[in-house]
């Protein structure tokens, strides 16, 4: 098994032999993804007018491109299928998967990420980023997502916000103002700011149904 010092600068992706150890690899991946999230505007050029499900597809490619390009081990999968071995009815999907790519043929899934425009555009669906019938957190929150293939609750996921209007900071207000009205929710619940600059860094951190812990990093890029 390959142990990842804790003061490995960067790692040797083409060494991840079968069984390796992810342990901070899921670190890599955050920093992986908060450059080349804000890259992806300039990549490409996004309209208003798309829907989320095209957004989110330029930028699955995006992500995969610059994967192969940086010779780094994640391979990205669109609607990656989530259930849990004990549920019933259809896999739920999640916007994307991360998977780490081992020279096992069995890569493994470490990341689950779900993907939401700011504003939805539908007043019936304004707080979805949050709760709601499609709510991105609360679908990680109820256990509909991010979990292996193997149905194990991975601890760390991750949000991906299209903002098309509005700034950052009245996001963060107006997310934050959601959580704090569900009477059903924690204020421990509400988004941390990590920084704001080109792209938005956010954490949160919550309990499952199941009472696991959950810990989200949020990412927002600026589309307007």
């Amino acid at each position: 098994m390959i142990e990842i010092p804790s003061n490995q600068a960067t790692i040797p992706y083409n060494n991840i032999g079968s069984g390796s150890s992810t342990n901070g690899y899921v670190d890599k991946l955050i920093n992986f993804l908060e450059e080349h999230y804000a890259s992806f505007p300039k990549a490409y050029n996004v309209s208003i007018n798309e829907s989320e499900e095209d957004i989110s597809d330029k930028l699955y490619r995006h992500l995969q491109r610059q994967s192969n390009l940086n010779d780094a081990p994640f391979q990205f999968q669109p609607e990656t299928p989530q259930k849990l071995p004990t549920a019933k009815g259809h896999k739920k999907r999640a916007d994307f998967g991360v998977n780490l790519n081992t020279f096992d043929i069995n890569m493994e899934l470490i990341y689950c990420i779900e993907a939401k425009r700011l504003p939805t555009g539908k007043r019936d669906r304004e707080k979805e980023y949050v709760m709601g019938d499609g709510g991105g957190i609360q679908r990680f929150k109820k256990n509909l997502h991010g979990m292996n293939r193997t149905g194990n609750l991975l601890e760390r996921n991750g949000m991906v916000g299209y903002v098309q209007g509005n700034d950052f900071e009245h996001w963060h207000t107006q997310i934050n103002q959601w959580i704090t009205d569900e009477p059903t929710w924690s204020n421990t619940e509400m988004l941390q700011k990590v920084s704001f600059g080109t792209i938005a860094k956010l954490e949160s951190t919550h309990e499952r149904i199941s009472k696991d812990n959950l810990k989200l990093t949020h990412f927002w890029i600026n589309l307007c």
